[in-house]
């Protein structure tokens, strides 16, 4: 006999109390998805309310309604008339958001299961697959769903080191064969990158900084050596700066040319600079890069936008979030420091989710400009404590000549590394051209110089 599994009112009921209730989607946003539903009109209606909350904006039935017009999806979703009519017939609803939540969660794996299944018995039938593969391939199917649903999943330590063994062998080849042992991501400074190393997937790095020290710029200059050079998708969260902005910016890094005439005085620019920045738009046609410029993100914000480039892509290699003490979140916390924790435990949950580098960017504490030294250290961090927690990298951002006009280092910037899980600490040199929006490779004695390292 079939069963049909999914639940219609249930659906109504869970959107009725999200368009109803002020910030109730913060509540559910990492358990529900557009999938959980089966009409296609809530998929619609849902797809307004996500839509909505990530631009920061309220979703009760009237904004959600010109959401669905405004995207001609009004037909389709059944228009204002079934909207006035899900929110008559689920009035009980707003009290049990999170367990109609669950329930539409529990029918979606059943319809998973039953999919799943449907295909095993078809290829069963087909006798044509050996009992090995046959088994195997049933096994997998419902590994990845089992494992989609957030169960633990138990490895024998011989077999996590065995993996270890298989990555070394793989990266050996790549040497032998001239190819990169790169997995992960990199900055494309080698001082910096040579004691980072390989930034893998799942990491969570922090830039942190004073104002003027170029957070935005190291933020521009991974996002570029990443999608242009290692050629891997990149996202960039601009909660700060226009994507107009980040755009020329990167231009400007690209080309290189001067970022204050190409924004002030773009008719003065050397007509050199003109064409190499007229070629670095062209070029940038073709780059895995997107940009999200929502101001103030939230975590539903930054994890829909992975899933929508990870599904353009196939993958992800960096987000880039800018900045954290400008994000958002609907959830209450009694203190500033238990916000942080959950940002940077939701960032460093969603590298390990989504599989990629997330480069997160952080102020610092005013307390650093009373020290006679200003360079960075970890106590200057703002609410630092959950940041050190959750970060596999942190660097930290200084020019002396910001604060020393006669500073003997001028046009040079330090990358100070005080965290570094998988690699060493210590500081890493750079030229400082911000006026060209660049970070650029100082040469070999030119850093022997700064080290005072005597060959």
């Amino acid at each position: 006999m079939n069963t049909t599994i999914h639940n219609l009112q249930i659906e109504q009921a869970v959107l009725a109390a999200l368009m109803t209730v002020a910030n109730s989607y913060a509540q559910v946003e990492n358990l529900i998805s557009e999938e959980d539903f089966h009409a296609t009109r809530h998929k619609l209606i849902f797809q307004a309310i996500v839509d909505l909350d990530a631009k920061n904006s309220p979703y009760d039935a009237v904004l959600v309604n010109q959401w669905l017009e405004m995207h001609n999806y009004s037909d389709a979703a059944g228009g204002e008339r079934y909207i006035m009519q899900i929110l008559g017939d689920a009035p009980s609803s707003f009290y049990n958001l999170i367990p109609y939540t669950e329930k539409l969660k529990d029918l979606t794996t059943c319809r998973k299961v039953e999919a799943e299944a449907l295909k095993v018995i078809q290829n069963a039938r087909s006798l044509t697959t050996s009992r090995g593969d046959l088994v195997l391939n049933a096994q997998t199917a419902f590994t990845d769903i089992s494992t989609e649903q957030g169960s633990t999943s138990l490895f024998h330590i011989h077999d996590a080191a065995s993996n270890t063994f298989l990555e070394m062998h793989r990266k050996i080849e790549a040497a032998l064969a001239g190819e990169t042992m790169i997995k992960g991501i990199q900055t494309g400074i080698y001082d910096l990158d040579k004691k980072l190393g390989d930034v893998e997937p799942g990491c969570l790095m922090v830039v942190a900084a004073r104002p003027a020290m170029g957070k935005t710029t190291m933020l521009q200059l991974i996002a570029n050596n990443v999608a242009v050079v290692q050629n891997k998708p990149s996202l960039i969260m601009s909660g700060e700066m226009p994507k107009e902005q980040i755009a020329m910016r990167l231009c400007c890094a690209i080309a290189p040319a001067d970022i204050g005439i190409v924004r002030n005085s773009p008719h003065l620019l050397p007509k050199e600079e003109f064409t190499a920045y007229t070629n670095a738009v062209v070029m940038l046609q073709k780059v895995p890069m997107q940009i999200n410029d929502t101001s103030r993100p939230s975590i539903s914000n930054i994890r829909e936008s992975i899933r929508k480039v990870k599904h353009q892509y196939g993958f992800i290699g960096v987000v880039l979030v800018d900045y954290l003490q400008i994000m958002k979140t609907t959830k209450q916390f009694a203190r500033e420091d238990l916000k942080i924790a959950y940002f940077t435990g939701e960032l460093k949950a969603m590298a390990k989710e989504f599989d990629c580098v997330i480069v997160l960017l952080s102020q610092l504490n005013r307390e650093l400009e009373k020290r006679p030294n200003k360079r960075p250290m970890m106590s200057d961090l703002r609410e630092s404590g959950a940041i050190e927690q959750d970060a596999d990298q942190i660097i930290f951002l200084y020019r002396d000549e910001v604060y020393n006009k006669e500073s003997q280092y001028r046009g040079i910037a330090e990358a100070i590394v005080g965290k570094n899980r998988h690699g060493e600490a210590g500081t890493a040199y750079m030229h400082a051209q911000l006026k060209y929006c660049q970070f650029t490779n100082l040469d070999h004695d030119a850093l022997n110089q700064i080290q005072g390292i005597t060959i």
